[in-house]
């Protein structure tokens, strides 16, 4: 009976449509430690509550994969960690113009059922960072679990999925 409703409310809906006021409700909470670059994208989204620790070299980094696949790991482990290293002897808060966007840090969102549907899908699509879209289907997962009659309204993209004109 609850699908019959949510599929009456969504009928109209396109993929560009915000959902309705409805679910414009209750909040959900995100705990996300991800890195200063995918957060420099995702706080553009106003809808939310923003909430971040002091940024520090605590919680390591984040490794594209394709410095893997470039066979640069050793080098970017060695710029990072000596970077990291570097910032230790830095006083605060001047310490934190030396960290990377690669740098993790931990941040709470809250938003409503709408603001979380709308950030998975803008923010896991094919054209994005690597590291928000991993942040994006993350939420997508964790709502599918929570709620899952709401959780598969959310058309997200996931990671892995990469840009079909490049073929990938």
């Amino acid at each position: 009976m609850r699908n019959e409703v949510i599929d009456v409310a969504l009928k109209s809906r396109t993929r560009r449509d915000e959902l309705l006021r409805g679910f414009r409700g209750g909040l959900y909470a995100f705990d996300i430690v991800m890195d200063i670059g995918a957060y420099r994208d995702m706080h553009r989204h106003r809808r939310c509550q923003q909430y971040r620790q002091a940024y520090s070299a605590h919680l390591g980094y984040d490794t594209p994969d394709a410095i893997g696949e470039a066979g640069l790991s050793e080098l970017y482990t060695g710029v990072m960690d000596a970077t990291f290293a570097a910032i230790e002897k830095l006083p605060q808060p001047a310490a934190q113009y030396l960290l990377p966007f690669g740098a993790r840090s931990r941040f709470l969102f809250k938003m409503d059922f709408a603001e979380a549907e709308y950030i998975s899908r803008l923010r896991s699509g094919v054209k994005g960072h690597f590291s928000y879209r991993k942040v994006a289907w993350e939420m997508k997962q964790k709502l599918e679990r929570l709620e899952p009659d709401l959780g598969r309204l959310i058309d997200a993209t996931p990671p892995t999925v990469e840009d079909p004109l490049r073929g990938s």
